[in-house]
């Protein structure tokens, strides 16, 4: 599988494989949050930003063969991914810009994005446009980050750097490791009603899933963020020596970016 440049995390093998671990520790939550929004068999459902299909197939589970889904993503490399899979819904796959995508009205039961928001700019026009889609008492259900609390015990000034240069490499590309905290506004102003904020920690030691998913992002990003001048090579050797240790302490704590559900609807 190969690279393109339009995702800031790439889309080669290693960042399908760390997809995939990702989707393992926060699927469930959310499950949970489409349960709560009371997603179910016959809806129609966009996935917005489906890249490689985990979430899509989750949904096709849930909305079965009476319902529908529809993946939306810009990159052909996890197209090809995405319709590899098997589902147990009909399925399509739209591949644009979340900004450029012609969504249509009254067409969704249910919206459902996961790390999406954190990568745009102005949310206003996309939060028109995504209740424009929505039938009359859809819901949008968005997962995304409010970055704060991610930590590791023991102590760690090479993680430390590396969370530092982390915020400022999304930040560089236009994104905001803190959207979650800022969507009432937008989603009011966008003529949604708010429903639900709910936080969201894992936490584990080097054998825990969480730890295996942040160990397929950082001891390969720190390197990207010494390219880009945002660590020094003092600091990734630093992270590198401290990181391996915690990895092999059963004592050890690693505590997750805060992961946030924002359920919202459009009045009936």
């Amino acid at each position: 599988m190969s690279d393109t440049p339009e995702y800031l995390l790439g889309t080669n093998d290693r960042e399908l494989q760390r997809l995939e671990a990702q989707h393992g520790v926060w699927g469930d939550l959310a499950s949970d949050a489409l349960d709560r929004a009371g997603v179910g068999p016959g809806h129609a459902v966009l996935d917005l930003g489906a890249g490689p299909g985990f979430v899509t197939r989750d949904l096709a589970e849930r909305v079965g063969p009476s319902g529908q889904v529809t993946g939306l993503d810009e990159s052909p490399v996890w197209r090809a991914a995405f319709e590899a899979r098997d589902y147990a819904a009909p399925v399509t796959f739209i591949e644009c810009t979340v900004e450029a995508a012609e969504l249509g009205e009254d067409r969704f039961d249910c919206i459902f994005s996961r790390w999406v928001f954190s990568f745009l700019g102005d949310l206003d026009p996309v939060l028109a446009k995504l209740r424009r889609a929505l039938k009359p008492g859809g819901v949008l259900v968005i997962q995304d980050y409010n970055h704060e609390g991610v930590s590791v015990f023991p102590e760690s000034a090479g993680f430390e750097a590396a969370i530092r240069a982390t915020r400022a490499f999304y930040r560089g590309a236009g994104g905001d490791p803190w959207v979650a905290a800022r969507l009432p506004g937008p989603l009011r102003r966008s003529g949604f009603e708010l429903e639900e904020v709910r936080p969201n920690v894992r936490a584990g030691n080097g054998t825990s899933p969480v730890f295996r998913w942040l160990d397929a992002f950082f001891p390969t990003f720190v390197r990207t963020y010494a390219e880009a001048g945002l660590m020094t090579e003092a600091e990734v050797a630093q992270f590198d020596e401290e990181w391996a240790a915690l990895s092999r302490d059963p004592d050890a704590l690693l505590f997750s970016p805060m992961i946030v559900d924002v359920i919202a609807r459009r009045p009936a």
